[in-house]
Parts: C-alpha cells; structure tokens; sequence
C-alpha cells in the first residue's frame, strides 16, 4: 500500500521561506500600506500564478535546465535586478518629485513576471521539490504538492500584506508616506543587490 503524503513539512517550510523578506514580500507589504489590503488581491494572484508554474515545472523535472545553465541564471538575475531597482526608482517618486502620487500596485501580470524572473524562487521550488515529492510519485501527490506548497506561500504573502494594511492609518501625514517610500525603496534596493551579489559569488 502506497505511504500517504504528509503536507506538513512542506507547509511549514514553504511558511518559514515566505514569512522572511524578501522583493515580492516587500511590494505587498507597502502595497497594502499605501492602497489598503483589497489592492493586493492582483498582487496576490500573479504571485500564486507563477509560483505554481515554477513548482510545477520543478516537480516534473524540468527546473534542472534553469541550474544547470548559468547564461540563463544571469540573465534573469539581472533582468530581476533592473525591475527591482526600478520599482524602488518609482516607490521614490524620483521622476516627478515627492509630492508625485504613490505608483499603481503590481498588476497580476507583473507580480507573476516578477516570480518567474526571480532564480531564487525557482531554486526554492526545486528545492521543495526534491525534499518532499517522492520519486515517481503519482499524480495525486503532484496534486497535492502543487495545492499546499502554492497554498502557504501565498499565505504566507498575505501575511505581509496584512502587516502593511495595519499600518495604513499612521500614514496620513505626508512625511510618513515619504519615509515609508524611502524605507521601502531602499529594502528593495538592498534585497536586488543582495541577490545578485550572491548569485555572482
């Protein structure tokens, strides 16, 4: 009789992944301060989207061709550093001054180039791949890895947004909003220059 799949370890460390900072936990969570939570719901979605497409890929056996090829791997680590530094570029208002408007949220389609340009997400989903999904595992497994894996790392997004929405009534004033922008802008700043530093080393 063939084991039941135990979700548990893969919900938690799908968890403990998420909950740290990180580029897309960073957005959502000024996302939900400066636009309240219902604005994060595209975010959210896109997230979800490309995250699963990522875990879908590593669970068929496929996310070895993104490793094994380091051309590609710099390729969309830089293409994930320019978008990063420009999203901070915009969270700034350096364009049009301080007193610009907020920029629109990340659109579904956005946040799911974002995941899917992102080479530590995809580390992360073949990771989790080869801890928790057996070998030849069965199509129910693959299921059930895509539904909580992809289930805790939104909600362990969520989680940021809820924590930025919280803070949307000490934002009123408008050097808040500008310190918030710069302390965002330049989290955003420090995780893109992180990750490719460590992607280079």
């Amino acid at each position: 009789m063939m084991n039941a799949f135990d979700p548990t370890p893969l919900v938690v460390y799908t968890l403990a992944l998420t909950l740290t900072p990180g580029p897309s936990s960073l957005l959502i969570a000024a996302t939900g301060a400066r636009f309240g939570l219902s604005r994060c719901t595209p975010h959210l979605a896109g997230s979800l989207l490309g995250y699963e497409l990522q875990l879908l890929t590593a669970a068929l056996g496929m996310g070895s061709a993104m490793a094994s090829s380091p051309v590609l791997h710099t390729v969309m680590q830089l293409t994930s550093t320019t978008y990063l530094l420009w999203l901070a570029w915009r969270m700034l208002g350096a364009r049009s001054g301080a007193a610009a408007p907020p920029p629109a949220p990340l659109g579904w389609r956005a946040a799911a180039a974002l995941q899917l340009a992102n080479p530590k997400s995809w580390l992360t989903a073949m990771a989790s791949a080869g801890l928790f999904l057996p070998n030849a595992a069965p199509v129910a497994k693959h299921g059930v890895f895509l539904i909580c894996a992809g289930g805790a790392g939104v909600t362990g997004l969520a989680t940021w947004a809820v924590a930025g929405a919280a803070v949307q009534r000490w934002l009123t004033h408008p050097h808040s909003q500008l310190a918030l922008n710069r302390a965002m802008a330049a989290s955003l700043c420090i995780a893109a220059l992180w990750g490719l530093v460590a992607a280079w080393s």
